[in-house]
């Protein structure tokens, strides 16, 4: 099918919307391949150009009432297709942004999920190792560091000196950390804890 019928794309365009489906298949004979090369330089898939190519047409296929002969061009083929590349690229960078987004929130996730694994592992360590102290050791050290009570706050509450419940402090502290030497790697969060 040859162009010869039409004088220039007005003509076409007149024609097509008359009814006349020859003019369609003139309008995609004469676009299709300048089109599909535009598209290549961007969508490196041969499918995918393609596609969009073909998306460009049905477009045009289902709008032919809304286009205006006297504006239609090679241009205004040209920017449907730019604008598809766009809305393509924009929808990929979407899904990918939505991707990293999932793989980041699993990997928080996982992260999570491991440090409560080791914060409970290492306070299991700890209680065990409290439970082994003697019992005015013991309660020094749980109403320090469970309870947060100061030295002087403790000292009132056992009726005890200062000075004793900083040395059963000191030596819970010592009997703790010996128990916990496996938990050595751990030194940032342990000396956050103590």
């Amino acid at each position: 099918m040859t162009n010869t019928k039409f004088q220039n794309d007005i003509a076409l365009i007149e024609a097509w919307q008359a009814g006349d489906s020859d003019a369609f298949e003139v309008l995609y004979q004469k676009y299709w391949r300048k089109l599909y090369v535009f598209a290549r330089r961007t969508t490196p898939n041969t499918e995918d150009a393609q596609d969009l190519i073909q998306d460009v047409f049905a477009q045009l296929w289902m709008q032919k009432e809304q286009i205006d002969a006297a504006v239609f061009s090679e241009s205004y083929l040209f920017a449907i297709v730019r604008n598809k590349l766009l809305d393509k690229i924009r929808k990929q960078y979407v899904r990918e942004d939505y991707v990293q987004k999932i793989l980041q929130s699993s990997t928080e996730s996982d992260f999570s999920t491991q440090q409560t694994i080791l914060t409970n592992d290492l306070n299991n360590h700890i209680h065990q190792a409290v439970d082994v102290l003697p019992e005015k050791c013991r309660e020094v050290f749980q109403l320090s560091r469970f309870e947060q009570l100061s030295v002087d706050q403790i000292a009132q509450k056992l009726q005890i000196s200062p000075q004793t419940v900083k040395n059963q402090l000191s030596k819970a502290l010592q009997v703790v950390r010996f128990r916990l030497r496996e938990f050595a790697t751990l030194g940032l969060l342990l000396s956050t804890f103590f």
